[in-house]
């Protein structure tokens, strides 16, 4: 962030050519100008009233006479020419410069050049025209917050104060400071993919269900009631499908069975909930091994790939979301945050949100400060305003403040 100190306002900002320089004061506007009323002023009187008074005071000759109007006036379009000279080299007249005063381009920093010279033109038909009323009014009542006045916005001319602040024709303009790469971190797929999905309802108790424990043929009945047998073979159930015939603790067909170990706990049979679940027991029971053995699918998301200014090549699938600090918007609950680095702060924290779609890149902008602007391939440029998204095609750049990203495809 590059700063101008202007007396009695507030530092205003200016490109780094401008960058430590100070704008020219009311006063010493006027004392430049009062100075150069009374000197030049002075001159034009001795001037032309000189040869006249040696004329007719001291009697002197014709011929000298004329010869001494000669010498005066090449001595005063020598003084005009260098002038003109000075303060077309250096933006500053000898007066000017004498007072601290010089002109210089914004758009530069040179020297004003011919503009400076264009200025005084202006200035002296304009006061010609009104008896010099115009000029002061206008000087007065067109000061912007650099101190400029109408005439040095139209010939695009900044004064600056060489004895405060840098002189940008004697001191250059000072390095632009390097912008690190932005911060980007990669897009994780299946975090995002995730992070979409609907929750998972549960699954309530059912009280009726009947408990399958695979095992249940090799551990005794706990029944009180059921009646004393010899042996423990008779006493097992028959196995049916739903069970496991034999176990290693078991020797089947020879009567014998060694003790079954103890379970605190047996484990139960897990159905995977369906996406299509029923209140009602009885008819989830029904279709608890048909309807529920089903895979839950990812959200799949259309990719792009975009470049930023700073070269880095970035491809991602689905939403990110860019700025100095970003957050993922209302809108947009899934999208990467991707944090840009931005000194000069013409970015905002959460500014724009860029989508990959099929065609190319949806850009919405967040109600940033700096503002969204899509520059297409033909050189046309969209503005992206809150609430109204703008398809970026592949060619197409996306400036947002003063940092931009190429759509690649």
């Amino acid at each position: 962030m590059y700063e101008m100190i202007v007396p009695g306002k507030y530092p205003v900002q200016v490109p780094p050519h401008l960058a430590g320089t100070v704008a020219v004061s009311l006063g010493r506007r006027l004392a430049w100008r009062i100075l150069a009323t009374i000197i030049y002023g002075t001159l034009d009187v001795l001037l032309t009233f000189a040869p006249f008074y040696l004329l007719f005071i001291y009697r002197m000759s014709l011929d000298t006479f004329n010869t001494l109007n000669v010498i005066t006036g090449v001595m005063a379009f020598a003084w005009l020419a260098f002038v003109i000279l000075k303060l077309v080299r250096t933006g500053a007249s000898p007066l000017m410069a004498l007072t601290g005063v010089r002109w210089v381009r914004y758009d530069s920093g040179a020297p004003a050049g011919w503009a400076g010279l264009g200025k005084l033109l202006l200035q002296s038909i304009i006061g010609m025209l009104t008896f010099g009323v115009g000029s002061i009014i206008i000087c007065f009542a067109s000061m912007d917050e650099m101190n400029r006045t109408w005439f040095d916005r139209t010939l695009g001319i900044v004064p600056i104060n060489t004895k405060a602040g840098r002189d940008t024709y004697k001191t250059p303009a000072p390095e632009p400071e390097e912008k690190p790469e932005p911060v980007v971190h990669p897009w994780n797929a299946t975090s995002s993919a995730a992070a979409s999905l609907p929750p998972v309802p549960t699954v309530p108790e059912k009280e009726t269900e009947t408990v399958h424990v695979p095992w249940g043929s090799a551990i005794p009945d706990p029944s009180p009631a059921a009646p004393s047998v010899p042996s423990a073979a008779a006493s097992a159930p028959a196995p049916s499908s739903d069970y496991i015939g034999a176990t290693p603790w078991s020797t089947s067909g020879t009567g014998v069975s060694t003790p079954a170990p103890e379970v605190s706990e047996p484990p139960l049979s897990f159905t995977p909930p369906s996406s299509s679940y029923s209140g009602s027991a009885s008819a989830s029971s029904h279709h608890e091994d048909d309807d529920d053995d089903r895979t839950q699918l990812g959200v799949r998301y259309d990719t792009a790939r975009v470049t930023f200014d700073t070269g880095v090549d970035y491809p991602f699938g689905g939403s990110i979301v860019l700025g100095r600090n970003p957050v993922a918007p209302a809108s947009r609950p899934t999208a990467s945050p991707v944090p840009v680095d931005d000194p000069d702060r013409t970015v905002s924290k959460t500014h724009v949100v860029l989508t990959a779609t099929r065609e190319g890149v949806l850009v919405e902008d967040l109600h940033s400060t700096g503002g969204t602007v899509v520059v297409h391939a033909d050189g046309q440029e969209t503005p992206v305003l809150p609430g109204s998204p703008v398809l970026a095609a592949p060619g197409d750049t996306v400036r947002y403040g003063q940092r931009s990203v190429v759509v690649n495809g």
